[in-house]
């Protein structure tokens, strides 16, 4: 028989590592796949489209919401975002963890179309090891830097509306976490 699949969505703070997470964890089982959303924003450097995102023009992103291709959609900095339904379901289908890596917002929404889902909340070691993240990347200025922290504090506020908070002090016992979750989640 085929192993049931789980659906976990999966958020945190810019900088707390959830990419890293999901590909240390894909590297030892590889029925781990992360639901690649949809964005009408251009690539960054280092994105590849398909594997980061999909990325789409505005009209077709609008034109496949409307056709409810999309569990949840939102606008972010002036980009549109979405969790495509059809892909998702597919992984499941398949028995797969299909990860939905989404923003706290996105996350409340699917959690309330989804209450099938695990919900996981990713912590930095502490919010002093969060800012040396951010300052590592050197991918923003002062003032941006300022903006995601201020973010970073609201969303961790919001940590409690997951079922689980995963303290991300090392990759290896994070990824140990989320395969103990998804073995209980699935009664084996």
């Amino acid at each position: 028989m085929a192993m049931r699949g789980v659906l976990m969505i999966l958020s945190g703070p810019s900088g707390v590592g959830k990419d890293t997470v999901i590909e240390a964890w894909r590297a030892i089982d590889p029925t781990v796949q992360r639901v690649v959303a949809y964005a009408t924003r251009d690539p960054r450097p280092g994105e590849v489209d398909g594997y980061d995102y999909h990325f789409i023009s505005r009209e077709t992103f609008l034109a496949k919401a409307e056709k409810g291709d999309f569990l949840e959609y939102k606008k972010v900095h002036g980009n549109f975002y979405a969790t495509p339904l059809t892909d998702m379901e597919q992984m499941l289908a398949e028995g797969k963890v299909a990860i939905l890596k989404i923003d706290v917002q996105g996350a409340l929404e699917a959690m309330k179309l989804r209450p099938d889902a695990v919900s996981v909340f990713l912590l930095p070691p502490s919010e002093q090891e969060l800012e040396r993240r951010l300052r590592g990347r050197g991918t923003e200025d002062e003032e941006k830097l300022q903006i995601r922290l201020a973010n970073a504090l609201g969303e961790l506020a919001l940590a409690t509306h997951y079922q689980h908070q995963v303290r991300n002090d090392s990759v290896e016992e994070v990824v140990a976490e989320l395969a103990e979750i998804v073995r209980k989640e699935r009664g084996v």
